[in-house]
């Protein structure tokens, strides 16, 4: 269990606090491997509070660092879930919806985030709160109010402790799973191929089903028509032989489950947790960033039921970033050339 610290310390903006956030302090460009930056670069800290004032200061306090901010846990949740990496969390306790506790408790279900440190920011003193988030393994416990040089300080604490973990642990290859605009598969340096397209759908699908489908949804999501009762045995055959030691795929009863060997980069995943920001904070920067990681068509050339309801989805998403794009900008040239690029996006569709 880690070690835990509490602090209680006045929150308060004085001489010492931050300056106001330069350009792209709330924004993210690499969703699903934060961990590869270096010691001196930006790292990417996950807040969750539903106190609007006590987002703005973090974000202030924090300039040095990319800050995301989340006022709903449930939000926070699906964009850790669907593949935001940050190099941090900070959470309030007391939230509507979900607790900081439980969101702690769901976060460590998500493999990759396990290691990622937690820590509590919260005006919750009692010795009960502080007992359960030490049980649950927080890496701090820090209580409101509090000032910017301390909450700096836990920070770079947190930091710290981990970087000779993250410095002699061998980086492990990453499964990359690439669906809009395009189709391939990678683990590490290594491109994989296949004997079957349909074997790849299939990958995609569970990805998008959280690794685990009936035999009989898959039957019916995949296909136009019902395959023979063999059909789908031959495709998971063809799909562990593409996956190599990626991952394994296993059909046990009337359940398929795919595990991955390691962390999985879809960029999918990535263009949702970037939308699902975007329309959470309607920055501009967010926004953009967004659009910038929508690669195109979704599965282009795949006609099941399932490939054209995503496809269908994933590119209404993208047109309301698109009108999002015209609503944010500033007058000018920017909100013409948001406006161009949104009709040139309906002309086309």
């Amino acid at each position: 269990m880690a070690s835990v610290s509490v602090r209680s310390m006045p929150m308060t903006m004085n001489d010492d606090a931050a300056p106001e956030p330069r350009a792209g302090s709330g924004t993210h460009d690499h969703l699903l491997d934060a961990s590869a930056a270096s010691a001196p670069a930006r790292r990417l800290i996950a807040v969750i509070d539903d106190d609007e004032a006590v987002l703005t200061l973090v974000r202030r306090v924090l300039v040095d660092h990319e800050v995301v901010e989340f006022s709903r846990p449930d939000a926070a949740l699906r964009a850790f879930s669907n593949g935001l990496r940050p190099h941090l969390v900070i959470s309030d306790i007391q939230m509507p919806g979900l607790s900081g506790f439980e969101l702690h408790e769901a976060v460590r279900m998500i493999p990759p985030m396990r290691s990622v440190p937690f820590v509590y920011l919260t005006a919750m003193t009692d010795r009960d709160s502080l007992r359960r988030g030490m049980g649950q393994g927080a890496d701090d416990y820090l209580t409101k109010p509090f000032t910017p040089p301390e909450l700096r300080e836990a920070v770079a604490t947190r930091f710290a402790r981990h970087a000779s973990l993250n410095e002699v642990a061998e980086p492990a290859a990453t499964l990359r799973v690439v669906t809009l605009g395009g189709l391939s598969l990678a683990f590490g340096d290594t491109r994989l191929t296949w004997e079957a397209r349909k074997a790849v759908e299939l990958l995609v699908y569970l990805l998008d089903e959280g690794a685990v489908a009936t035999v009989d949804r898959v039957r019916h999501d995949l296909w136009n028509h019902l395959p023979a009762d063999n059909h789908l045995h031959v495709l998971v055959s063809r799909l562990r032989k593409t996956l190599g030691e990626a991952g394994r795929v296993s059909v046990a009863g009337e359940r398929i489950t795919f595990e991955a060997a390691t962390d999985v980069q879809w960029d999918v995943a990535a263009f949702e947790a970037s939308a699902d920001l975007a329309l959470a904070t309607r920055r501009d920067l967010d926004v953009e960033s967004a659009i910038a990681a929508y690669g195109g068509e979704f599965l282009g050339g795949f006609d099941s039921p399932w490939a054209d309801a995503r496809r269908a989805e994933l590119d209404e998403r993208f047109g309301v970033l698109l009108e999002l794009a015209v609503d944010v900008a500033g007058d000018g040239a920017s909100r013409e050339r948001a406006r161009g690029r949104l009709d040139a996006y309906f002309d086309l569709a």
